[in-house]
């Protein structure tokens, strides 16, 4: 099966995509798995400029290799490029460009084959508000977290109902950032913290979240979809020191640790229940990863979904992958496997779609 990868993005988790694009070149020029052959590699940059390399045949660079033997494009080339080539697209693209719909409806409207994923399902989790409440709609074994959703547009009546609606310790976070950059908590609200935060974000985001802390412990648990049948990987706990985990901790070398065995049977079930139920309502396309944190009296709190979680060496998705005995390599191979799926069936529904006549009036 050829394939190609696509990294990078004009987004904050950047630097992120180019580190999971480096595992998966390793992993892919280990050579255990020969029906995978990486044909062409598509980088986006910060910028907005497209790289594009055809391997022939040779190895996989890495990210440094790549940049400087690859070719250059206006990224409006993008779709034709990935059209022409005719390969299974696998997407590491995250946050802008990867998980908020963009890519998703260029390759529907171009009907290029890849991991993307439906668009509206992508738009919804990149919004963490909306996710959050069709989340908890759907589920309700879940407790909600008291949230407000400010937007930068009115900024005035959210900040009024942030203070009248929620005191105490507080988290605030964007809404459409990933990798929890920006994330802070507070001990208390106040008019000029709100404001100074707004003016913080407003460089990167058009609203923020304003929620309740939740004292507990994380916990998430990967996804994997096969056809119609959505199957949870071993849920983890998340053993944090600091009882926050916001960027600085997650970026910092040890600063958490996993623990993937050890968990109570029944949380854990729980968890993984919620899980598929949820990937399934947000039709993820092959696998994803879901967020959430525990309290003291067991009630769980969703966090959010993400589409196209960290796919690093250390990153705790792989390690899921791991302990049930599978690896990067099932993920492509899923992937092209339902793409296949979804396609036949769109193909059944075109067919059907254009019989259809409506009279004129």
């Amino acid at each position: 099966m050829k394939i190609s990868l696509i990294y990078g993005g004009r987004s904050v988790e950047h630097d992120w995509s180019i580190a999971i694009y480096n595992n998966f070149a390793r992993v892919l020029n280990s050579g255990r798995d020969t029906d995978i052959s990486p044909a062409f590699i598509y980088y986006v940059s910060r910028g907005g400029d497209l790289l594009r390399f055809a391997l022939d045949g040779d190895r996989l660079p890495t990210h440094d290799e790549f940049a400087d033997r690859a070719e250059r494009y206006p990224l409006a080339f993008l779709a034709h490029l990935l059209k022409s080539d005719g390969t299974f697209v696998f997407s590491l693209l995250q946050g802008q460009d990867g998980e908020d719909g963009q890519i998703q409806a260029i390759a529907q409207f171009h009907d290029i084959p890849g991991s993307f994923g439906d668009k509206t399902a992508a738009m919804l989790t990149a919004n963490k508000y909306l996710q959050c409440i069709v989340a908890n709609y759907v589920c309700s074994e879940l407790t909600p977290i008291p949230t407000v959703h400010i937007c930068q547009n009115t900024l005035e009546a959210g900040i009024g109902e942030a203070l009248r609606h929620l005191a105490g310790p507080c988290v605030l976070k964007p809404n459409s950032l990933g990798g929890s950059f920006l994330t802070e908590c507070t001990n208390g609200l106040s008019e000029v913290s709100l404001r100074s935060y707004a003016e913080r974000v407003a460089l990167y985001d058009s609203s923020f979240l304003v929620q309740e802390r939740i004292i507990g412990t994380e916990y998430t648990c990967g996804v994997l979809v096969d056809h119609e049948g959505v199957t949870a990987l071993p849920v983890a706990r998340i053993n944090n020191p600091s009882g926050f985990l916001g960027y600085d901790r997650k970026t910092m070398k040890r600063g958490y640790s996993v623990d993937l065995r050890n968990l109570d049977d029944t949380l854990q079930s729980r968890i993984a229940s919620i899980s598929t139920h949820i990937a399934r309502e947000f039709k993820i396309h092959s696998f994803g990863r879901l967020d959430f944190i525990v309290d003291q009296q067991r009630s769980i709190h969703f966090f959010e979904l993400n589409l196209v979680p960290g796919l690093t060496d250390g990153a705790i998705f792989p390690k899921m992958l791991a302990e049930a005995g599978l690896d990067l390599c099932h993920l492509i191979r899923l992937a092209a496997s339902n793409e296949i799926a979804h396609r036949q069936r769109d193909e059944i529904r075109k067919i059907e779609t254009s019989r259809v006549r409506v009279p004129w009036r």
